[in-house]
C-alpha cells in the first residue's frame, strides 16, 4: 500500500496496529520502534483524539499525520542508534540551553545564534528522522526532509497566521521538544489541537524520561561533529533544569524574560492559530479555557526553574538572564554580552552571518495581534499567578 493511502482511521483508539503499519510503510520498511516507553502515552493520545478535539476534515488528517510523523521518528532513531554505535561516545559538552516562558524571544535568539558555525543544533527535519547530521547538500533528497517541508506548508495553508506568530523552517534549527515527543508524552499535542484528557494525563507525569531520550537523540545527531557544542532551545526546559544539571553539569542556560501581561496572551493566541488550523470553527469552543490553561502550565514551568536556581546558587554563573526588549532593541550588542558572559569568541564569519540574519529579520515579517479577553484571561489573573516571578526580574517595568 502506498504512503498516500494511509488516511486517518474511523476510530483512533482502534488504530494501534494500523498506525504502526503506516509508520513502517512511511519509513521504508523499518520495524523496530525501540523500547516500550511510549505505549501509555500513545494509548491516552489515541483515546483523546476520539473524544476531545472538534476536527475539521483537513485538520483530522493533519493530526493523524502528526501522530504518524512522531511515531515514525522512533523507527529512524532505533535504526540509527544501531547503525551508528559511535553515538554512545559523544559527550554533551557545555551545551547552551535557551529557555523561559514562551513568547519571550527564545526563537529569535536561537535562530540568530545558530548562524554561528561554532555551534550545532537540531534542524526541524532531523527531529522527524533522527540520524547523524548528513552534509547539507544531501538534505533535499531525503524523504523525511521533503515530508517536513510539506507538513509545514500544509500548516501554513490551513492557517497563514501560524507563520506570522511562530516561523518554523524545515532546514533551520527547531525546539528540543520535537525530539522529546518520541515518548508520545508531550505538551506539543495540546498545543496544536484541543485534547483536554490527554493534557491532564501529561501534566501528571514526570518529564525525566522525555529529557533522557532527548539527550540520546542529541548524541546521535551530533556524533560526527564531536567538537561542536549544541545550541538548543525549548521554552519548557526551564522546568526541566534539574535533569540537565544532573546529567550535564557544565550546561549553560539563557533564560529569556518578558512582562507576563504580554507573554501569556501571546502564547495563547499562537496556540489558537494552530488549533484553528486543525479544528477550524471548532477551536472557538475551547478558546476561553485556552488562556487559563496556558497561564497555569507555564507558571508551573517557570516556578520549577526558580526553585532549581534557588536550590543551586553555585550554578548562577551558568545562567544568563535576557529581557525580551533588550534583544529586540539591540540584538547584536545583546548577543555580544551573552558571548562575554560565557567566555565565547565570535568570529568575523559568525558576526557577519548573525548581522545578515538581523537585517533579513525573517522572524519579524508579520504583525501578531491578540486580545487576552478572547482567551479567558484578565490582567489580575496573570499578575497574581506570576507575582513572584515578576518581582524577581522586574518584568512589569518594560
Amino acid at each position: 500500500m502506498s504512503e498516500k493511502a494511509w488516511k486517518s482511521p474511523e476510530k483512533f483508539r482502534e488504530s494501534w496496529d494500523y498506525l504502526h503499519e503506516a509508520c513502517i510503510a512511511r519509513s521504508g520498511g523499518l520495524t523496530d520502534f525501540g523500547t516500550d516507553d511510549y505505549s501509555t502515552g500513545l494509548s491516552v493520545l489515541l483515546q483523546s483524539l476520539d473524544i476531545d478535539p472538534h476536527f475539521s476534515p483537513v485538520g483530522r488528517e493533519m493530526a493523524w499525520d502528526t501522530v504518524v510523523t512522531y511515531m515514525t521518528a522512533r523507527l529512524y532513531a532505533a535504526e540509527n542508534w544501531k547503525r551508528y554505535p559511535e553515538w554512545k561516545a559523544f559527550q554533551l559538552k557545555a551545551p547552551i540551553l535557551i529557555c523561559g516562558h514562551p513568547r519571550t524571544g527564545t526563537t529569535v535568539l536561537h535562530k540568530l545564534m545558530s548562524a554561528d558555525p561554532q555551534f550545532q543544533g537540531i534542524q526541524n527535519w532531523l527531529t522527524k528522522a533522527p540520524q547523524p547530521r548528513p552534509p547539507r547538500a544531501e538534505w533535499a533528497d531525503h524523504p523525511a526532509y521533503q515530508r517536513s517541508v510539506q507538513w509545514l506548508a500544509n500548516q501554513h495553508a490551513a492557517s497563514p497566521d501560524i507563520a506570522n506568530a511562530h516561523l518554523v523552517v524545515a532546514d533551520e534549527v527547531d525546539e528540543e521538544n520535537e525530539i522529546q515527543a518520541g515518548t508520545m508524552a508531550s505538551n506539543i499535542f495540546a498545543s496544536i489541537w484541543y485534547c483536554g484528557g490527554y493534557d491532564a494525563w501529561w501534566a501528571s507525569r514526570p518529564e525525566q524520561p522525555d529529557v533522557m531520550r532527548e539527550m540520546d537523540i542529541l548524541k546521535l545527531i551530533g556524533c560526527h561533529e564531536p567538537d561542536k557544542p549544541f545550541l538548543l532551545k525549548n521554552p519548557a526546559t526551564i522546568g526541566q533544569l534539574d535533569y540537565w544539571f544532573e546529567q550535564v553539569p557544565d550546561v549553560r542556560v539563557i533564560q529569556t524574560h518578558r512582562d507576563p501581561l504580554k507573554a501569556v496572551p501571546s502564547i495563547a493566541s499562537t496556540i489558537h492559530f494552530y488549533k484553528t488550523a486543525h479544528e477550524a470553527d471548532g477551536a472557538k469552543l475551547t478558546q476561553q479555557i485556552l488562556g487559563p490553561r496556558e497561564l497555569e502550565k507555564w507558571a508551573i514551568m517557570v516556578d520549577r526553574g526558580l526553585a532549581t536556581r534557588a536550590r543551586l546558587p553555585e550554578r548562577e554563573g551558568q545562567f544568563f538572564d535576557l529581557h525580551h526588549h533588550e534583544l529586540h532593541a539591540k540584538p547584536m550588542e545583546t548577543i555580544g554580552r551573552i558571548y562575554d558572559h560565557f567566555g565565547l569568541v565570535m568570529s568575523a564569519e559568525a558576526e557577519s552571518a548573525i548581522a545578515a540574519r538581523i537585517d533579513r529579520n525573517p522572524e519579524g515579517h508579520g504583525l501578531h495581534r491578540y486580545d487576552m479577553a478572547d482567551f479567558g484571561l484578565t490582567p489580575s489573573m496573570i499578575l497574581d499567578r506570576h507575582a513572584a516571578y515578576i518581582e524577581k526580574f522586574g518584568l512589569n517595568r518594560k
